[in-house]
């Protein structure tokens, strides 16, 4: 499983959850996590289809997206969506 989470430096809710997935990073070290910026990357972030509404967590299985977390989580919806996918 790939993790793409994609953010931005004046995002509030980016801000917040980063806190929790460097928690979820520490706890599941096998997780391949790509981070993109919002703005930095746009390029990459188009590929995606991405809304305005930030941060977007996109789970993939074998290049397929399987499940997409949109706006702010709470630390539990995270960590369940993680558990999910694994």
């Amino acid at each position: 499983m790939k993790i793409i989470k994609i953010n931005a430096v004046w995002c509030p809710a980016c801000i917040l959850t980063n806190k929790i997935w460097k928690k979820v990073k520490e706890d599941y070290k096998d997780l391949d996590i790509e981070e993109l910026d919002f703005d930095f990357d746009e390029d990459e972030v188009k590929k995606y289809d991405v809304g305005k509404v930030l941060p977007v967590v996109i789970f993939m299985n074998d290049d397929q997206e399987i499940e997409r977390l949109v706006g702010e989580k709470t630390e539990k919806e995270i960590y369940d969506a993680v558990e999910r996918n694994r």
